[in-house]
């Protein structure tokens, strides 16, 4: 079955799904779990974006998810910072076991590899950073892979992504959530990517970067939203040095 073919009725187990909800909408709550198991996508903007649909519609049927008594996600938010805050959902161990009757093995999302490698629980709004800097990317046709690494074979090599662009260029990824260097950190680096929240702590960064000698590009979340409001996907970085 492909992986995105919604099914006509559900597997033996799963069928009280078909019962409690109206078929639009329980379609819609199975295309949602076969996306997040597919893609790993873990914020309500990036469905919105796959979906290719209103915000409020994800919004209900997340909502309805979370009301069986087996509930096929969890839910929550929390603070992005100057963006606001951010609605993070991951597919619990029953919307797993769906996808899989489905044939869709779910992947590792991006929310569950930060919390395993960077305690995204508990740095919360590097976390939204992080999510949002993916998801501008893959607004603009580039893929992105949060913490791109693998402790036990490189613990030296810690990026917080890994962007590559739609020539194949790929990007080493430092995302910052205060307008500061550390010189220790960025002295041993040949060259800096880097992504912030705002034009204010980009400026600032960029400034001191380049007094220390050290060449990159860099972009900050606030501009590429507002161009993408505008329409304006054309490019991620927004200067090199």
């Amino acid at each position: 079955m492909n992986a995105m073919t919604i099914p006509e009725t559900l597997p033996e187990g799963f069928r009280r799904i078909e019962w409690a909800y109206r078929r639009p909408r329980w379609r819609r709550m199975v295309q949602i779990v076969m996306l997040l198991a597919s893609e790993g996508v873990s914020t309500v903007v990036e469905l919105v974006r796959l979906m290719n649909i209103d915000n409020k519609s994800v919004h209900v049927a997340l909502n309805s998810m979370l009301d069986l008594l087996d509930p096929l996600v969890e839910s929550f938010s929390f603070s992005a910072g100057a963006k606001g805050r951010i609605r993070v959902v991951t597919l619990t161990d029953y919307g797993k076991a769906l996808a899989r009757a489905l044939g869709v093995e779910p992947v590792e999302s991006d929310w569950e590899k930060i919390v395993r490698l960077h305690n995204g629980e508990v740095q919360t709004r590097h976390a939204a950073v992080v999510l949002m800097a993916a998801y501008q990317a893959r607004l603009r046709g580039w893929k992105a892979e949060v913490m791109p690494f693998d402790p036990q074979e490189t613990p030296w090599f810690q990026p917080d992504l890994k962007l590559t662009d739609p020539e194949g260029w790929f990007y080493y990824c430092e995302v910052e959530t205060h307008s500061r260097v550390k010189p220790k950190k960025w002295a041993r680096m040949r060259e800096v990517n880097l992504i912030v929240p705002t034009p204010t702590a980009r400026n600032w960064m960029v400034q001191r970067l380049r007094a220390m000698g050290i060449p990159g590009r860099a972009t900050d979340l606030r501009t590429l939203a507002q161009q993408a409001k505008a329409g304006e996907l054309s490019r991620f970085w927004l200067e090199k040095w």
